[in-house]
């Protein structure tokens, strides 16, 4: 079983406030934590974080409550990629500050992770003035686009989505339970989303950009992301239990994501798949 945390389900900027307190207005986190027998594993194992968005800030306190408080902590960080909302909780979050903790982050290459995350620190960001001045110690690694990882006690297959630069789309497999990261993806490119499905196909769980109104995306062509409906097909096609809809334009109070939701759930009515719109400190067991 897997253990999927929202901490932050937002796209491009944070949306405080009356508004959007049920959907929430962190910026891009999840973490996952792996169970078997009901029991979550060992602390230090089967717990891997999926970007550092804003959410980062409500996901803190619990690690810092644990092991990493002391210095202890072994966290597995997956950047999709390095646009603003995908990495700026990261220069606030505290186990980067404790001495004695172990953070490991994956991205298309180390040369791209060090240079963004490092300049994150820089004099013209932070009272750090470098990176060097982090306490825990940060190492960086490439994921393998034509390989299987084992990354944290969890099987990690990576590859390939379509928004400007590049992102990355993280499959996720702890025992037989499978989840899906795909956030910034604009589907409509027939070989990239061919490729997803094939990654995809019957997950326990596919999280997936649906961040565009259908005129919001002919008014945005090239911003990198789709629409809820295009999503909801493309997970359709695909055969996940669920599709979880993420990255939510700051635009969106509750109420448009409420209709959002009720048409997504209307598309995929009478199917095996069922649609939610992802929010904030949502929690859910899958697999």
């Amino acid at each position: 079983m897997i253990r999927v945390r929202f901490w932050g389900t937002r796209g491009s900027i944070t949306a405080p406030g009356q508004a959007t307190w049920y959907y929430g207005g962190y910026t891009a986190c999840v973490d996952l934590i792996g169970f078997r027998d009901s029991k979550p594993q060992a602390t230090g194992h089967a717990h891997l974080i999926l970007d550092g968005g804003s959410g980062l800030a409500a996901l803190q306190p619990s690690l810092m409550a644990g092991v990493c408080g002391r210095g202890q902590g072994e966290l597995h960080i997956l950047i999709s990629h390095y646009h603003w909302d995908h990495v700026i909780g990261l220069p606030f979050f505290g186990p980067m500050f404790v001495p004695g903790n172990q953070i490991v982050f994956y991205g298309d290459s180390v040369n791209n992770l060090r240079s963004t995350i490092e300049r994150l620190f820089t004099s013209n960001y932070s009272p750090l003035k470098g990176a060097q001045n982090v306490a825990a110690n940060v190492t960086y690694r490439q994921v393998n686009l034509d390989n299987e990882m084992d990354i944290a006690g969890f099987r990690v297959q990576a590859a390939e989505h379509r928004h400007p630069g590049k992102a990355i789309t993280y499959r996720v497999q702890y025992g037989t339970a499978v989840v899906i990261y795909s956030t910034d993806h604009d589907i409509g490119d027939p070989a990239i989303d061919g490729n997803l499905l094939e990654l995809a196909r019957g997950a326990d769980m596919w999280i997936l950009d649906g961040m565009y109104t259908p005129s919001q995306k002919r008014q945005r062509q090239n911003f990198g992301h789709s629409t809820h409906l295009e999503a909801v097909e493309l997970a359709l096609t695909a055969g996940v239990k669920t599709v979880a809809l993420f990255h939510h334009a700051p635009e969106h109070d509750d109420a448009i994501l409420d209709q959002m939701a009720c048409e997504a759930t209307e598309f995929a009515a009478n199917t095996p798949t069922q649609v939610l719109m992802a929010r904030d400190r949502l929690v859910l067991d899958v697999g």
